[in-house]
């Protein structure tokens, strides 16, 4: 069973990985650190909860996270996108407010230093909240097994620039300081993971054998993510679900995801540029090796993506 710290903007791709890392049965979902993002913090370590008491597991921690990125600047949030409340029509029946002053890295290094070594942290929101973990305590972090972070997008364009993720987008100076400290890591691009498509059909019949209120919110988030992705890319297929992807990739599912290995850097100026994720992959540049070297997933299975979303979206047990 893989041990994972999820790492959470909690918007709607957000939930969709925190309900499949709950659902699955080779998760052992350790806590969830939730920061700004697709919402502001409150509401996403909100959101987090929420979840977690649907799902019955009120006793996975939520800790609240970075509330701005390293610039000091004001986020941009999407409610056009992921709702006002961050999970589409649904607005959860707790306070926000309640998460008002609770960063609490204390309780984040304590879990890790109870499972050293065996601890996968999967970072599916903008990096601050793991590069703020990283400066406080790298003696902590380093007992942290291995790094999945959903972010950027080599070789195709980005989702909101020409050539920037919103993840490294949000934080470039963050993600930049990740992709070249933190070891062990791979990253699970947006060219990859826009083929991780959920169409309305499959979120129909998800919601018709739906047995528990975890599941039960499935299709209206999704109802209302695809409706949105309708407006952004008039004909898309689904929604695609950028963090269940990065979540599945952290379990190593055979033959999921193809790999390469390079060195990476995240452009952080002010510019035209800002956000891009860098990588060298002219022909004939052998992979990396060694210290400093990141994994790259280049290609996906649709297949096996989809095989592996029911066998664990549809799980009643």
């Amino acid at each position: 069973m893989k041990k994972i710290i999820l790492f959470a903007d909690t918007g709607i791709d957000d939930a969709i990985a925190v309900i499949y890392a709950l659902k699955n049965p080779e998760v052992e979902l350790k806590a969830v650190v939730a920061g700004y993002g697709n919402t502001d913090r409150d509401r996403s370590a909100r959101n987090a909860e929420y979840l977690l008491e649907l799902a019955g597991q009120e006793s996975i921690p939520v800790i609240a996270g970075s509330t701005r990125p390293l610039s000091g600047e004001q986020p941009e949030y999407f409610p056009e996108i992921h709702g006002e409340e961050g999970l589409g029509p649904i607005t959860p029946p707790i306070p926000a407010e309640r998460f008002m002053n609770r960063t609490n890295f204390s309780q984040l290094f304590r879990i890790i230093k109870e499972n050293q070594n065996e601890l996968t942290i999967v970072n599916v929101g903008r990096c601050t909240s793991l590069a703020m973990a990283w400066f406080l305590s790298p003696s902590v972090m380093e007992l942290v097994k291995e790094t999945y972070i959903m972010g950027g997008s080599f070789l195709e364009p980005g989702n909101v620039t020409e050539v920037a993720e919103a993840n490294f987008f949000g934080d470039p100076i963050a993600a930049n300081f990740i992709g070249q400290n933190a070891p062990n890591l791979t990253i699970i691009p947006l060219n990859v993971t826009r083929k991780a498509l959920i169409t309305p059909r499959v979120v129909d019949f998800i919601d018709s054998v739906a047995t528990t209120p975890l599941q039960q919110i499935i299709k209206p988030i999704l109802d209302f993510y695809y409706e949105a992705y309708q407006e952004l890319e008039p004909g898309i297929a689904g929604t695609p679900q950028h963090d269940m992807a990065a979540v599945m990739a952290s379990l190593g599912i055979p033959e999921l995801f193809s790999y390469t290995s390079k060195q990476v850097k995240v452009e952080y100026k002010e510019g035209y540029a800002e956000g891009l994720s860098i990588a060298d992959f002219r022909p004939g540049v052998p992979e990396c090796t060694g210290a400093g070297c990141v994994r790259i997933a280049t290609e996906m299975d649709e297949g096996i993506f989809f095989v592996d979303v029911l066998r664990n979206l549809i799980r009643n047990d």
